[in-house]
């Protein structure tokens, strides 16, 4: 992955009037009437931004470029709005969003002309406010000046936080590469997320608002008292209806949620395989700083933090004789932290790690992760209740990343599965939507919200910071990472331990894909010199230039790089391709570039097998496909997976000296082989005539092929 990165990286340094391009034509179009709201122009622009602070780019000509590209788009849309005038809104696609239009038109009246200069900055309207003041006849001259200079201001603000994180970043990739590509995708994925829930609220929800009117107005028709408050709570009129309705749709979705990962969880299901595989990944980008920041998140995240934070926030409410929220705080609080420990005792699902005992020893659900989703959501639902969307975004936006980070770290130090945190993020926001649907009507019991916000603020920062100081040590070396490794030895791999061994490629989501037919011990780069007589060499690393080769249609298989393929979490350490013989020039006469290839991918596993001298080395798992080269109308090459299970004499392993052949019970054959000089003397059966003739030796020993079930689904 950190190859693929650098490569997209280095693409774009290298063409630098394509990003020219791109930033000009993002920030005009984010800037157009309405088609704005869907642009991703923040995505796009920090990560330009970031472009820059990594060296890749010319600060000024992005600049220069992005400010061009906001100033055009404003005065289309200024342009379109002195055309049209009030006939905007009987125009399609504006027709369907005249809710918007008139909101932009409400934030003109307030704001006046330097609602153009402050509207670029506020979602919701900045697509808005240009065309609304060509629709009131703002002068043109006055709106150049102030379209200018605040898309200049507004260059900066996007520009800005990326020039930091990547020179950020840079600092960052001195210190550990997989650090700062681990850092790297998991702010892609969060803007990735926030695009996604802006498109979704801004454009995709307008189209169904009739929806929710026939909704309420056949609920209202109801002879019944319960479905009349639905109603009157969703009606469109009354001021908390929106959050009553987001309140009921997370209930709706969490709840079932919950329950699926519960009825997921049993070691022989996908989702146990897929949790295996996310550990391993993660076990492999930890570095020690990484571990450093992981372990003091997790800290906040502690029962004691916890704890405290939610005794301050409950004895507030109380003072302020919110009665019936601080009771429904409290109940919220104490029936998690009942519920956790109990639901842990009835899943009994063992942890990753063995860190805690009694009930705390169990994993589904975690509860870091749950505790501080109700902890930090409740207190998000009263500090945001009646507040304007803009302050309720922020308020959110800062407890869904402190839960989030505090999640992810407990994925990351492996102190829980991935599908544990699901679980406590989908019941903990169960329960915080459950007490903002019964709770968001309350409106005459005064919080002091900001006082709320501070108060929490400081007891976390306080308490919080004193554990960290006083037990992190403790702490690290309690979430040290855990590789444990499975040794054997030659005997004990080949009369049956081989079996233990992953018999098929688990993909990160628990899938299992194709065979595993390779056991090689020792080190791949002995099996990569030992295969060249066979044909096979190393695959192309991925560059700009062996990526072209995708998008010509003559490129020979083996000049084209395999695609990445994940074994339990872990990336392919050996890819060796080898082109179809069938089809060299000499044989046939046809275009070698014409037909497929074979690929040989070899993986690390946990298990290492122990030597006469008294060390031990690595076994890896491998597999071999068959790829047939798609060239749609000769433009292009495309690999596609034909065959996944070679025969046994395509298997190039079982024609080395001294390989054994296997067989599972799925009739699949698996070679086993140790690398040249692993073994203080030669163990294991040699060559004979039939073998290279594609017969392969058995056991000397007389075991025959040993058939047996393949390993069990969470086995590395």
């Amino acid at each position: 992955m950190t190859d693929l990165l650098n490569q997209l990286v280095n693409l774009i340094g290298e063409h630098p009037t394509l990003a020219n391009a791109v930033v000009f034509l993002i920030a005009m179009g984010e800037a157009l009437f309405l088609i704005g709201m869907v642009v991703p122009s923040t995505v796009v622009l920090v990560g330009a931004g970031t472009l820059v602070g990594l060296g890749k780019l010319d600060p000024w000509p992005i600049f220069i470029w992005t400010v061009l590209g906001a100033t055009a788009g404003d005065a289309i849309s200024y342009w379109i709005g002195h055309i049209y005038k009030d006939r905007i809104k009987k125009v399609w696609p504006f027709s369907r969003y005249t809710t918007l239009v008139e909101r932009g038109e409400a934030y003109f009246r307030r704001h006046g002309g330097k609602s153009v200069f402050i509207g670029r900055f506020v979602p919701g309207v900045k697509a808005i406010v240009p065309g609304i003041a060509g629709m009131v006849g703002m002068p043109a001259g006055r709106f150049t000046v102030i379209n200018v200079t605040s898309a200049i201001a507004w260059t900066i603000v996007h520009l800005g936080p990326g020039v930091i994180a990547g020179t950020a970043f840079g600092a960052l990739g001195k210190i550990s590469g997989r650090l700062a590509t681990m850092l790297g995708v998991f702010l892609v994925l969060l803007f990735l997320a926030v695009m996604l829930a802006r498109w979704l609220i801004l454009i995709v929800l307008p189209l169904y608002a009739g929806s929710r009117v026939r909704f309420v107005a056949w609920l209202a028709a109801r002879q019944n008292r319960v479905a009349r408050w639905l109603a009157r709570m969703f009606d469109p009129a009354h001021p908390r209806s929106a959050g009553m309705l987001v309140s009921a749709l997370l209930l709706l979705v969490t709840v079932p949620l919950f329950v699926a990962l519960a009825a997921a969880i049993s070691p022989d299901a996908g989702l146990q395989r897929a949790d295996t595989a996310i550990r391993n990944l993660f076990q492999d980008l930890r570095t020690p700083v990484g571990d450093q920041i992981m372990v003091s998140i997790t800290m906040l995240g502690d029962g004691l933090v916890t704890s405290i934070v939610a005794i301050v926030a409950v004895a507030y409410l109380f003072v302020r004789r919110a009665w019936r929220r601080a009771t429904g705080f409290l109940i919220a609080i104490a029936s998690t932290a009942v519920f956790v420990p109990l639901f842990k005792l009835l899943m009994n699902r063992e942890r990753p790690i063995d860190i805690y005992s009694g009930a705390d020893a169990f994993s589904f659900p975690s509860g870091h992760a749950t505790i501080n989703t109700v902890l930090y959501g409740l207190i998000a639902v009263l500090v945001a209740h009646d507040r304007s969307p803009l302050t309720k975004a922020g308020v959110f936006s800062v407890a869904v990343s402190l839960i989030g980070a505090i999640g992810f770290s407990r994925v990351y130090l492996g102190a829980h599965w991935a599908s544990d945190v699901a679980g406590g993020l989908a019941f903990g926001t169960a329960m915080v939507a459950a007490f903002a649907f019964v709770f968001g009507s309350v409106h005459n019991e005064k919080v002091g919200r900001w006082a709320l916000a501070a108060l929490v603020t400081v007891t976390l920062a306080g308490v919080g910071g004193a554990h960290v100081m006083r037990n992190f040590n403790n702490a690290v070396e309690l979430y040290r990472p855990v590789s444990p490794i499975v040794a054997m030895t030659r005997d004990e791999w080949l009369s049956g331990g081989w079996k233990t061994l992953p018999g098929h490629r688990i993909e990160l989501n628990g899938e299992q894909e194709e065979p595993l037919v390779v056991q090689w011990a020792g080190d791949p780069a002995a099996l990569a010199e030992a295969l060249k007589p066979h044909g096979y060499v190393r695959a192309p690393q991925w560059s700009v230039a062996t990526f072209a080769g995708f998008l010509a249609g003559q490129t020979l298989p083996e000049d084209l790089p395999a695609l990445p393929r994940i074994q339990n979490g872990r990336g392919a350490e050996l890819v060796l391709v080898r082109q179809d013989a069938n089809i060299a020039p000499s044989a046939t006469g046809e275009d070698p570039s014409s037909g497929g290839r074979w690929v040989l991918r070899l993986w690390p596993t946990r298990f290492d097998l122990d030597t006469e001298a008294g060390g031990s080395v690595p076994i890896h798992v491998g597999s071999l496909i068959h790829e047939r080269i798609l060239r749609p109308l000769n433009e292009l090459s495309a690999p596609r997976k034909d065959r996944d299970l070679p025969n046994t004499w395509e298997n190039p392993v079982l024609l080395l000296p001294g390989v054994t052949r296997r067989t599972r019970a799925d009739g699949s054959e698996v070679a086993l082989g140790i690398a040249s000089g692993v073994m203080a003397r030669e163990t294991m059966a040699p060559q004979t005539p039939a073998t290279a003739a594609g017969q392969v030796s058995d056991n000397p020993a007389g075991t025959g092929t040993d058939s047996g079930a393949e390993a069990p689904s969470g086995v590395q």
